[in-house]
């Protein structure tokens, strides 16, 4: 049995091994959990997502997650495979420009840039949307795939957008590049422009949450997504479903 000493001992190092240093500013982080989205989510994913899918994640304890609306806090676009033979498409964005079997395409304080996926599912909470039938009778994804493709890749290397304008494409916050990418299809799956409250002011916005819809094909979610949540979500949107 342990003695005293030794529960506190063993309690300490416990504690000290989840503290992390930032030394510019000098502070310390307790954090015992890390990110909940674990390896066996990640293989999962890998083996559902397919390109022109729309990822949506979220994170516990962030701080813009308090000035964001909703549960989830960001999207990107799901590219699959980028090889070298596209780098035409882009022209201002070549710095950002990856090459890699699954990327990951989407829009951070830094602008547009791209990622492999499993950058991308460091996060707490993750889920994939996907077009389908049921919504699109006649969708044909060998045809609209490569024109998304092709507008997301174009789009490489534009700033971010922190006045959430959906007027203009020439910055992008996370939403409006899926938005900009996808719009010629994305209103029948009901996602529109609503009016939000943001950073203490009323705008004309799309977030993350307004993705999850019933329209949409949910293919993906991490274990850490309660069903109840995404249910509530789905339900929202319903009632706020444009006639």
């Amino acid at each position: 049995m342990p003695s005293i000493l030794g529960s506190i001992r063993n309690g300490f190092l416990k504690f000290f091994g989840d503290l992390k240093v930032f030394p510019y500013p000098l502070f310390l982080l307790y954090d015992p959990g890390s990110y909940q989205v674990k390896g066996d989510d990640i293989r999962r994913l890998i083996s559902t997502v397919e390109p022109g899918d729309i990822l949506i994640r979220g994170y516990k304890n962030y701080l813009d997650g308090y000035f964001i609306p909703g549960h989830f806090s960001h999207a990107g676009l799901y590219l699959g495979e980028v090889k070298d033979i596209n780098l035409h498409l882009t022209e201002k964005g070549k710095e950002f420009y990856r090459e890699g079997e699954q990327m990951v395409i989407h829009s951070m304080a830094e602008g547009v840039f791209m990622e492999d996926v499993i950058n991308f599912c460091r996060c707490d909470f993750l889920i994939v949307v996907r077009r389908n039938k049921r919504t699109e009778p006649n969708l044909d994804l060998s045809k609209d795939n490569p024109a998304i493709f092709t507008k997301a890749l174009s789009s490489l290397g534009e700033g971010y957008d922190f006045k959430f304008d959906f007027s203009e494409y020439h910055n992008m916050s996370c939403t409006e590049f899926v938005y900009y990418c996808c719009e010629e299809y994305i209103s029948k799956y009901n996602v529109y422009l609503k009016q939000k409250r943001a950073l203490f002011a009323k705008i004309e916005a799309i977030i993350p949450d307004d993705f999850v819809t019933e329209e949409f094909d949910i293919v993906f979610q991490s274990k850490s997504v309660k069903q109840e949540k995404l249910d509530k979500i789905i339900s929202k949107n319903r009632a706020d479903k444009r006639l």
